[in-house]
């Protein structure tokens, strides 16, 4: 099929079709001349599956060529399936609001938290706006954060006490890496359940948070019990 076919069916622009070729979304034309070139009639159910994945699951382009290179490669449905699963955990929107993109202005009017703690958080680490020609932006994680951050303002915590999730966000960023490595020299190009895998991940992290906070708080209460009995 001719390019312009395939933007007419879609209703994607040429252009678009373009960078979804060059980013390596869709296979490339075939050329058949200096100026012809021919793309496959999957094409089209391939930029729809795009959109869909953008629009309705809010993933951006570099998860949905994890995607598309895996149909590429003739995956099995059950790995698809497995993968979308885990990229819908890792991408879907966090809080109660849609995905969104906003800049400080807009992020100091959604929690009425003021610029100078925004700025305090911004510096810890704790919000990791995307550069953007537009200047920084932040999403619903950012905005869930410092949303969380204000409410705990209401039990006396301020966001110079949070400066110990700095070497939580080292420790996840750590944790991502290793793994990732681990998996890639195990399996190589093989196809892994990714969704198994990150279920089994985060219980394995809830668990180990349980038997700390139990700890602490079984501790707590010896010290304060043999304070008594003294």
């Amino acid at each position: 099929m001719r390019i312009s076919e395939i933007s007419r069916i879609t209703g994607v622009s040429l252009p678009t079709i373009h960078y979804y070729v060059r980013e390596g979304l869709l296979s490339p034309a075939v050329k058949t001349a200096r100026n012809m070139a021919y793309y496959s009639p999957e094409c089209i159910e391939d930029i729809r599956l795009i959109k869909q994945l953008q629009l309705k699951r809010f993933l951006p382009l570099s998860a949905i060529k994890m995607m598309m290179s895996a149909r590429q490669r003739g995956e099995d449905t059950n790995h698809l399936i497995e993968m979308l699963t885990f990229l819908d955990d890792i991408f879907h929107p966090v809080g109660k609001g849609a995905a969104c993109s906003l800049t400080f202005h807009d992020l100091v009017n959604a929690t009425g938290m003021s610029a100078a703690d925004l700025n305090e958080l911004d510096e810890m680490g704790l919000l990791m706006p995307a550069d953007t020609p537009q200047g920084r932006m932040y999403d619903d994680i950012d905005l869930r954060i410092a949303q969380i951050v204000s409410e705990l303002e209401e039990f006396g915590f301020r966001p110079s006490d949070l400066q110990v999730y700095r070497q939580y966000i080292d420790a996840v960023r750590n944790e991502a890496k290793a793994i990732h490595e681990k998996v890639h020299q195990v399996h190589g190009s093989m196809s892994v359940p990714v969704a198994r895998l990150s279920r089994a991940l985060t219980e394995m992290k809830s668990c180990l948070s349980h038997k700390i906070f139990r700890e602490i708080v079984v501790g707590d209460h010896d010290l304060h019990v043999g304070s008594q009995e003294n």
